[in-house]
């Protein structure tokens, strides 16, 4: 009984130790592996139109991964894809479904944007840090889609923008942790302005223990978005709050996990009017490295 309490109690005393460790936001990637990214959505928007509520709901799943073709004590260098797309879609009295794995689905109306989608890749230099340095093609072509198709592929944005790696000198997928040394507790904030708007995200790390760091977020943004519709312009303001956690793989500071959930309201301008917007999203992303 004695030897048991004494282990226990090493136990409890080496994951205190653990816990009161710093970590920084160094990351180790390996050349030659590859990072699967899975992520899945679910997402509903409901726009006021003539007094009635008009009512869209997505349910999306994206596979892509980032290759490690180069990776020193340095910069690491990424090869990016897309492997899969799939969506059900509700809204205004249309379903559809979509799995780019089933040929049917990419003769359909829905395959040449999907195939513009899946074309894309790029390769990104990345600091010890994950931020980016250097990015090729330095230019992606936006994703050219049907004027029909354009409500379901705004609701997919949050997931089909992997497609756009940053800018040179932004955070990369990869980047979570400070440059500095830091300690469980402690918190940072990073600020983004960009093409697509204005992004704001405090950070906190809520646990350390021997494999896992533990961070918890929230954030506000802004953002203009504008799509084509009926041969016309629409243009979607939105305000945005989000929450989240991420759990990190402590030896090699690469994300494990990460789940958000954003809502967000504004409004849309379309055909000389303008009706309020809200919408909520929820984002599961998973990495698991081969």
């Amino acid at each position: 009984m004695t030897k048991q309490l004494a282990g226990l109690i090493v136990l409890f005393l080496l994951g205190k130790i653990t816990e009161g460790q710093p970590v920084t936001g160094k990351l180790q990637f390996e050349k030659g592996k590859t990072l699967n990214i899975q992520m899945e959505m679910k997402s509903s928007v409901t726009q006021q139109a003539m007094n009635q509520a008009i009512d869209f709901t997505a349910d999306a799943a994206v596979v892509h991964f980032y290759k490690v073709l180069n990776a020193d004590a340095g910069n690491t260098t990424l090869h990016h894809e897309i492997k899969k797309i799939g969506f059900n879609f509700d809204g205004m009295g249309q379903k559809r479904s979509f799995d780019s794995d089933k040929t049917q689905d990419m003769q359909g109306p829905l395959g040449d944007p999907v195939k513009n989608i899946l074309s894309k890749k790029f390769e990104m230099v990345i600091d010890p840090y994950g931020k980016a340095l250097a990015i090729k093609p330095e230019k992606t072509d936006s994703i050219q889609t049907d004027e029909r198709l354009a409500i379901v592929f705004t609701m997919l944005k949050d997931i089909t923008d992997v497609v756009y790696p940053p800018n040179k000198g932004e955070p990369s997928f990869f980047k979570i942790l400070p440059a500095t040394e830091i300690i469980k507790g402690e918190s940072w904030v990073d600020s983004l302005q960009n093409a697509n708007g204005k992004f704001s995200t405090s950070y906190t790390v809520t646990d350390i223990t021997d494999s896992l760091i533990v961070v918890d977020f929230k954030g506000k943004s802004n953002t203009v978005n504008k799509a084509m519709m009926m041969g016309r312009e629409t243009i979607t303001t939105l305000n945005s709050e989000h929450i989240g956690k991420i759990i990190l793989d402590r030896t090699t500071g690469i994300i494990k996990q990460k789940n958000i959930i954003t809502e967000s309201g504004g409004t849309t301008e379309a055909m000389g009017g303008t009706v309020p917007v809200t919408s909520k999203t929820t984002i599961t992303i998973y990495v698991k490295p081969e």
